[in-house]
């Protein structure tokens, strides 16, 4: 499989996506322990030293944390991000100090970081993140064969600027959260529910389900072929209920959109492109 897409874990409690192109390997968020990290690698056959480079999207610790830190400095991975997240991270973190004092930390200034066969752009999503929340465009291979995986994990809403950098992606990785009947009758407080039902919060299946077929609606027929639901609640959604919010994608469709929903401590599934 010369590349593919893998959610290594996707949740509250962690988060990474890796992406393959090649000989390249990236990961889009590392908020996972060293040793969880290493063994989710390993279920996909790679090794850390394999990485070429980490993305991180915004300064939450289930993307971004001092065990990540650790990761990179002992692998000698450079840490890509936008300048207000790597000074978040810096005056938060000190093991993150010693990724800027070696070089390790790298700020996106607007231009495509290219890295081996693979390029990355970034984008702003609204979310409530101290720093800037951004998500990735991930192009991967020649030009003349291009393919991208266009991902978000953490988003309140999906203004129109952010769905242009969906469109025409052969694979798309997006927030679907909650549920939002289980999201207001849960016993979490008001204030909670409000935030993450607010436009910096998270996105719910509904809502996912309406960026989707707005993304499917604009791409070019075929275009889109894989969506991963990413960022699941383990109290307000299941699986089975995002799934379900995504079924008009296959429906009347001669080429259907498959649509996974990825897995907060298994990885998975593992995605040809």
């Amino acid at each position: 499989m010369a590349s593919f897409l893998c959610p290594l874990a996707s949740g509250s409690l962690g988060n990474a996506l890796l992406v393959a192109s090649g000989r390249t390997r990236v990961l889009v968020d590392i908020g996972l322990t060293q040793r969880r990290l290493k063994e989710a690698l390993a279920a996909v056959g790679v090794e850390p030293g394999e990485i070429d480079a980490v993305f991180v999207t915004h300064t939450h610790r289930d993307h971004f944390s001092t065990s990540s830190a650790g990761f990179c400095l002992r692998h000698t991975i450079p840490v890509y991000a936008s300048g207000e997240n790597l000074a978040h991270l810096s005056d938060t973190l000190p093991a993150f100090r010693k990724l800027v004092r070696g070089g390790l930390a790298r700020p996106m200034d607007g231009e495509a970081v290219e890295i081996g066969s693979v390029a990355v752009e970034g984008f702003d999503v609204p979310h409530d993140s101290p720093g800037w929340c951004q998500g990735f465009r991930v192009s991967l291979g020649p030009s003349r064969r291009r393919r991208s995986v266009a991902v978000a994990t953490d988003l309140g809403h999906v203004p129109d600027d952010v769905l242009a950098w969906f469109v025409d992606a052969t694979a798309v990785v997006i927030e679907s959260n909650h549920d939002s009947e289980m999201l207001w009758a849960s016993n979490r407080s008001a204030d909670l529910i409000e935030r993450i039902a607010g436009p910096e919060g998270h996105l719910s299946n509904e809502a996912a389900a309406e960026a989707l077929a707005e993304i499917v609606g604009r791409s070019r027929r075929g275009r889109v072929k894989h969506v991963v639901l990413a960022h699941l609640s383990r109290d307000c959604n299941t699986p089975a209920l995002a799934l379900e919010a995504q079924a008009h994608l296959a429906r009347g469709k001669a080429e259907p959109v498959r649509v996974f929903a990825a897995r907060q401590f298994e990885p998975g599934p593992k995605i040809g492109l």
